[in-house]
């Protein structure tokens, strides 16, 4: 009797797993390039997403210690220190080969925008912020032409 009990035990304990691992995706934006999945205000684990183009460091003016900046082929993470580990902070895109979570790319039109991310963001200036819990989607449009597309954690 008590080994059934324990196995009901541990299978509500996985299947509550399940439902907190589908509980991540609504803390906010992410970003995904193949296989990989950035999470903001995650632990970035360099060796989960490959070895970078380039890699620069700064003393943050932030944080306590050292901003950390990996550039890939198409974009870059910048990560802040915690507790002695690195989260991802913001994920810049360098060009238009690629896209959000939804499709929007560099060079995408602000009617395309729009009509994916809908009319509920913040304008200031040529910049239109989407916020999702404490992520920021930000896109700076020039000439209704998409020119930016960078992530943000809200520390």
């Amino acid at each position: 009797m008590k080994k059934i009990i324990g196995i009901l035990i541990l299978m509500v304990m996985l299947g509550s797993g399940c439902s907190q691992k589908e509980e991540v995706k609504d803390l906010g934006y992410t970003f995904t390039d193949g296989e990989k999945v950035f999470v903001l205000g995650s632990e970035f684990i360099k060796s989960n997403y490959g070895e970078p183009i380039n890699y620069a460091e700064i003393p943050s003016c932030a944080f306590e210690g050292i901003d950390k900046t990996y550039t890939y082929e198409h974009y870059e993470i910048t990560t802040y220190p915690k507790d002695d580990k690195d989260y991802i902070y913001t994920i810049y895109f360098l060009d238009e080969e690629v896209k959000t979570e939804k499709g929007i790319k560099i060079s995408d039109s602000l009617e395309d925008l729009i009509k994916v991310y809908g009319e509920n963001y913040q304008k200031t200036d040529n910049l239109y912020t989407y916020t999702n819990n404490k992520t920021h989607l930000n896109f700076i449009v020039e000439n209704d032409t998409i020119t930016s597309i960078e992530y943000t954690y809200e520390v």
